[in-house]
This record gives structure tokens, sequence and C-alpha cells, in this order.
């Protein structure tokens, strides 16, 4: 067993670092360096991403099930080593992985496999679902040769399931998590959180989280073999990590991990309240930004007041380090956005704009760049539906969304301001948002320019006092070089733009050369209008045979005027052929027989009802 020294409270401690540890590094590609303002993290589910080797699939635990979304499906290191190269021409410069540790099979209740790495059974060995040692080292090593910098995922709030309830005893002696933490007083034993608003901060830390077995972190055995066992794990070039549950975990505890692992942490604070989550960064380098992720993804995805975005930016000095939160449109335990967004590619698109363009560490969900729809699926209860958990099943790169996104790293890369600039409001009404992102010691600005309309929007903008762009520079739009925008004076500043807005679009300026010219791609749209005469209070939804139409529940389709519905839509192909009907409240069929409407046209329908 090998031992590493881990100073806590200033003195040095002999602690184990597990039977079967990883070794060290033993790589010779330099890491990029670590995780930093200005990066860009993908995070992957790693199972469901790419198979390299089959014969790791089947345990014969019952565990493997491709045919079902709880179960294992194949994904492994070696089968993400081999589409990094797809991950590094996205332009992201981070890679967020699923944990690495060996796992329970299977769930207590056998309904659920351990796919996604939160069923630890032994933190010191990996997961053999996902390969050994030395494919994570070669996954690591070649990732940090494209430049990508490598996150570990780290769970140490809790183990699989192993003790019932509040019971003190494996039952049986051998079901139970992998030497040394199988010892029943290692635990807490309070029973499941239920996280109903009574709870208390403590009762919160001492609970079992989703029935999951609760370490106890002030044991010295318990906290010396986690910080040891995932000291072993970083050392082999990890570059930061993101700690599971770890509004669950002390505080204090936290900050000691990340000091020990000598890498940036980010911790995941599953709330959306801004005075709970911001204490977090006194002992973090970062937070998942989930006050962030629910203002945006209601204003992008459901066209909600934007002025929810300026209350959000308006506690931003809450924080220790803005710019160094996670911020996130969806992930594995929420939905999908175009779920939300009612499959809408141009609210995607501007969505992205903002969040990769807003303050913080952007961090895209894989998939994304392939419009993953989550079988449109939107529930979140409890907290996923695993429908946002899908195979990935196309490495296009030529799509609008990996193209849209491919643009604004390119943009990130190039813009300081972007990376690391101080982020300021410059307008917001129910409609559009507006902010500047400024480096105070070199003048380095960009401005960002949202509406979640459906109709154009144009709004006159005073720049920022702080701003050194002057009256006659001409700013460019970024997202599409052909569109500029001149300086005037006047306004409260002195200084102002006028800036018109498409249909769910959001643009950015910055003056000077654009980087490069850029013309965003033709939009493959589907338009289906159905003219007919509701009633009051009445609306027109449309079923269909191709997604995101289905026959068991409609789409809403918006009023546009003159008793027209019109829905629009991207996914269906160019000159692909599909069947649809219209209903009112989505409840009454209109009469007759189906419509068949060709992706890339408009149909204009009038049906009987």
């Amino acid at each position: 067993m090998a031992i590493a020294a881990l100073v806590l409270g200033g003195a040095a401690v002999a602690v184990p670092s597990g039977p079967t540890a990883p070794a060290a590094a033993t790589g010779t590609v330099v890491s990029p360096g670590p995780l930093a303002e200005g990066d860009v993290i993908y995070q992957v589910l790693v199972d469901r991403f790419s198979d390299g080797d089959a014969t790791n699939n089947n345990s014969g635990h019952g565990e493997y099930n491709p045919s079902d979304l709880g179960f294992y499906h194949g994904g492994d290191w070696k089968g993400l080593t081999n589409k990094l190269s797809y991950i590094a021409n996205l332009g992201v410069t981070a890679l967020w992985i699923s944990p690495v540790s060996a796992q329970q099979p299977l769930s207590r209740d056998g309904n659920e496999a351990s796919y996604h790495g939160y069923f630890t059974r032994d933190f010191a060995t990996p997961n053999e679902h996902f390969g050994s040692s030395a494919e994570l080292q070669t996954l690591i090593d070649t990732a940090h040769g494209l430049g990508l910098k490598m996150i570990l995922d780290v769970v140490p709030n809790h183990t699989a399931d192993y003790l019932a309830g509040t019971s003190t005893t494996y039952s049986p002696s051998t079901y139970a998590p992998a030497s040394p933490l199988n010892t029943s007083s290692y635990f807490h034993h309070n029973g499941d959180c239920l996280f109903n608003g009574t709870e208390t901060q403590t009762q919160i830390e001492n609970c079992d989280l989703g029935g999951l077995d609760d370490l106890d972190q002030s044991n010295s055995t318990v906290s010396n073999y986690l910080i040891s066992t995932y000291q072993d794990w970083v050392n082999m070039g990890f570059d930061g990590v993101r700690v599971d549950a770890a509004r669950s975990i002390p505080q204090s505890w936290l900050a000691t991990l990340e000091s020990s692992l000598g890498v940036p942490s980010f911790g995941e604070i599953f709330v959306g309240d801004v005075n709970y989550v911001a204490p977090y960064q006194n002992y973090e380098w970062g937070v998942l930004d989930f006050p962030y992720f629910f203002a945006a993804r209601s204003a992008f995805a459901a066209d909600t007041d934007m002025n929810a975005l300026g209350d959000l930016f308006a506690q931003d000095y809450k924080y220790a380090h803005p710019n160094r939160l996670e911020t996130f449109l969806d992930n594995h335990d929420r939905a999908r956005f175009l779920t939300w967004a009612n499959d809408d590619y141009q609210r995607l698109r501007s969505a992205l704009t903002f969040l990769l363009t807003s303050r913080g560490v952007p961090v895209i969900y894989y998939g994304t760049e392939q419009a993953m729809d989550g079988n449109g699926n939107a529930s979140e209860v409890p907290i996923a539906n695993k429908d946002n958990r899908q195979d990935m099943t196309s490495f296009s790169q030529t799509g609008s969304i990996y193209t849209h996104i491919k643009r604004l790293t390119t943009l990130k890369a190039a813009y300081p301001a972007l990376q690391v600039g101080t982020q300021r409001e410059m307008w917001k009404d129910t409609q559009v948002y507006g902010f500047s992102r400024r480096v105070d010691s070199t003048g380095a600005e960009a401005v960002t320019v949202s509406s979640n309309s459906w109709d154009s929007q144009t709004r006159t903008i005073p720049l920022r006092s702080e701003s050194s762009i002057t009256v006659g520079t001409v700013l460019t739009n970024l997202m599409n070089t052909s569109d500029t925008v001149t300086v005037a004076s006047g306004g409260v500043t002195g200084k102002q733009i006028t800036v018109t807005l498409g249909e769910h679009e959001s643009k950015v300026y910055a003056p000077g050369t654009p980087v490069s010219t850029y013309t965003p791609p033709a939009r493959n749209l589907t338009v289906v209008r159905v003219h007919y005469n509701v009633g009051y209070g009445n609306n027109i939804a449309i079923r269909g045979d191709t997604y995101p139409f289905s026959w068991t529940a409609g789409r809403g389709a918006r009023y546009v005027g003159s008793n027209t519905w019109q829905f629009e839509l991207e996914r269906i192909p160019s000159g692909q052929t599909f069947q649809f009907k219209a209903l009112i409240n989505d409840a009454t069929w209109s009469t007759g027989s189906n419509y068949v409407g060709t992706g890339g046209s408009t149909i204009d329908i009038y049906p009987s009802f």
C-alpha cells in the first residue's frame, strides 16, 4: 500500500492511498495548465459518447443494456480518446469527464446502473467499464497534446447505497464498499435527505443524498483516504476537478480538498439562490452557477422577462470571482435546452452566444453541438429524466450548431474581454438585454446584446461611461461581420449605438478589424402555418410523424395574427416529407386526411374541425 504525506493543520500526516491506487502520471505531454478564466469546458458522460472497446461493455451483473437509458451503453476512455480531435476542433479548451472510480454495478433496487459514476464502490480503482489506468493515461496525454485541459469529476460525499435507511449493518456483509471504507462508522446514519425547505445546513451535510451512503468527512480516516486517493488520480495529469454534491459537504473540507489536490475545483451547489451559492466560492476556485442556469434558460428558452438577467448579474458583487463561475444551459441532471425551447434552434444559438460571451467559464454539455433533443422530454422529476443522457450518434463538424459554437470559441480565444473582462450592464427591458465586458487595464471591450422576441427589436443603447470607445467608432457584429453599427453622440454618457436584433438573436460587437470574417449559415427553415379562427382563449397544436412532432403530444404553434398560427423548425432535412395534423388545444383533431409537408418549405393549411 502506497503512503503519501498530507499536510493537515500544519502537520505532515502519513495516509494510505488505497490498495490499487492509480499510478502517477507517466505521460510526457505537457499540460496546457490549470483550469483558468477564459476556458470553455465540454462535459462528457463517458458511457454515452463513444465505444472504443466492446470487451468492457458487459460484466454480467445485469448492468449493460444499450436499449435502456438507465443502464450501461458501452462508452469508454478508448472511444473518447478516438474522438478527441472532434472535441478539440469545436474550440473548447477543457474536457470534464465522468467519475473514474469503480462502481457498484446496479442501484440497490436494481432499476438503474452506475453508468454515470455516482455509485462508488472503490475510489482507488478505475471503472472497468471505462477501461484501465493505462487507457485513462492515454486519454489524458492525448487531450493535453491537443491543447485540452482535463477535469476530473470527484465524488467525495457518498458511496453507493449499501446501508438500508438508518441501518449501521451491512446485509449481507459482502454488500459493502471496498476497503478501507467498509466500516459503517465512517458514515452518517440519518436517513434520506428530504430537501423540503425545512432542513438545516447541518442536516443537509449529514443525510443520504438519494439514498446514497453519506461519508463522514470529519472522520480522519475517511478524510485522509479520500484526499490521498484523489491526489493519486489528479497526479495522472488532471488540471481541475468538479466536486459532486458539494452542497452536502462541509465548506471547510471543500477548501482542504482543493488545497490538497493542488488544482482549481468547482462545486455543484444545486440551488438557484445567489445568497446561498455565493459563499461557496470562498472555499473553492469556482462554483457551478445554478442561479445563472435558471435565469438564462427561462429567458432564452421560454421567452420570459429579460429583466431577470439584470437581477441576476446585479448580485455578482456577492461572489469572490464572478469570472470563475461555471455557467451552463443544461447538463446531465437538467433537461436538454432544446426540450424547453420547443426545439427552436434559433433560441439555442442565441442562448449559446450569450453563454460564451457573458462572464464565467461556460460549460457545453455533450451533444448540444449536434442539437441533441432529449427525446423531447422536459421533465426534471426528481432531478433527471435520463433522456438528457442519450448516446452520441453524430460527430458532424458541419452542422449549424457546431459551426455556431466553433465561431464563438474562436472569438473567445481572440478577444481578451470575452475571457477576463469585467461585465457591466448596458440595457435591460422585457425583451432585450445588453452588457459590455471590458479589460479595464487595457481598454479591450466587447458588447453583447440579446433579444428573446419573435419580432425585430431596435434599441438605442448608451455605451458605458467606463468605455474607451469613442464617437464615430465602427463596431462589427462578430457573429455576422457584414453587420456594423457606428457610435453616435448622445445619450446619458454622450455616446450610443442603435442596434436592431432579429428573431431570437444575440449580437456581439467589437471595435477594430474582426479576427476573421463570418457569415452565419443559412437556416434550413420549415414553417407550418395553420389558418383557422379557433376563438378566444383557444390555441393550435401540431402533431405528426417526424420529430419534433409526434402523434402522442402536440407542439404548440404561436399566433401571428389574421387567424394564423405558425410553427417553425429546422430539424427536418430539406426535401424530406412528413405527415402532420392540426389540433385545437391539442385535443380536437382536424378532420380529413393527414397533411404532407416537405422539410425546408413553408406549408399553409386551412383545416376543418
